[in-house]
């Protein structure tokens, strides 16, 4: 059994043209998205149609919870910074109702059995959490970028995994932590973004994802892959948008070919929030009617 993984892509669909491409010479058995399909490039759209055409599985991250609770009473008041309302606004009106409730019911997470029952999982960020991350140890990265072995077990939970897989953080990152219950340790794999990489990731024309290859001697085997493409057609399409879409310009200085200067930009009033703001119901989520209706789920 062999499982393609990938996420962060984020409306990029030159880059997640490129990487289907790629996996058609590697013909996995199974593809599952890492969430956060949509919002910062404009092309939100196209990925959604794309992805749901294809056979696999995509899972929710913090992203789709943008949309989804945007109009809603669960959208929390300090989300409410003038830029990035006006690019969920834009990024919804796009997509269409359709595509919305459709990214607001995808599920948190997906599981797969090679040696024993659901020793391969997939996530977002962490279990039970798309807006928290899994980080380097310390010394790996610069802080904040970094977390201790404690703390990544907390955040595993009681999770009983050989392999978690997530995204995120849009950086590359393999590491064994040990389990919060019982011996151990778990491998957390993060194989980058297809939509802009962050640290030794970062370069115009690059996507990341990873291969778990399933075999009884071995157990789950990891290889991560990076494919390139041109950005010029990217970058162009992105300047194309200027004076439509919020944040073209923003993002073009981030997807803009080798040498080629930075235009003027509006910087993100969100940018600061990065990672982890999760809104303060979060936990009790699965008790709330309003949420379980966005997600098309009847309450028990």
């Amino acid at each position: 059994m062999r499982i393609a993984a990938f996420g962060d892509i984020h409306g990029n669909v030159f880059a997640l043209q490129a990487v289907l491409a790629d996996l058609r010479a590697h013909r996995p058995d199974g593809l599952v998205v890492t969430g956060d399909l949509v919002y910062k490039f404009p092309w939100g759209a196209e990925v959604v149609d794309l992805l749901r055409d294809l056979p696999g599985q995509v899972i929710l991250g913090n992203s789709e919870v943008y949309l989804a609770l945007w109009g809603t009473a669960l959208w929390p008041a300090h989300w409410d910074m003038p830029l990035a309302q006006q690019v969920v606004a834009w990024e919804r009106e796009r997509l269409g109702s359709r595509r919305v409730a459709w990214l607001g019911s995808l599920p948190e997470h997906v599981a797969f059995s090679g040696g024993r029952l659901e020793d391969l999982v997939v996530v977002h960020g962490v279990p039970g959490n798309p807006f928290l991350p899994f980080l380097a140890r310390p010394a790996e990265d610069r802080s904040p970028w970094v977390q201790t072995d404690q703390r990544a077990s907390e955040l595993l939970g009681g999770l009983d995994a050989d392999v978690v897989v997530c995204g995120h953080t849009h950086t590359t990152l393999v590491r064994q932590v040990p389990r919060r219950v019982g011996d151990g340790s778990v491998r957390i794999i993060n194989p980058g973004a297809l939509s802009y990489g962050r640290g030794a990731n970062a370069g115009a024309g690059r996507a990341d994802y990873v291969l778990l290859d399933w075999s009884a001697p071995t157990g789950w085997q990891i290889s991560l892959h990076t494919v390139r493409y041109d950005p010029e057609p990217l970058y162009r399409a992105l300047l194309a948008l200027r004076g439509d879409y919020p944040l073209a310009a923003f993002i073009a200085n981030r997807a803009r070919p080798p040498g080629v200067a930075p235009i003027p930009e509006e910087k993100p009033d969100f940018q600061r929030y990065r990672w982890g703001d999760t809104p303060p119901w979060w936990d009790a989520r699965d008790d709330l009617a309003s949420w379980r209706a966005l997600r098309g789920e009847e309450m028990p």
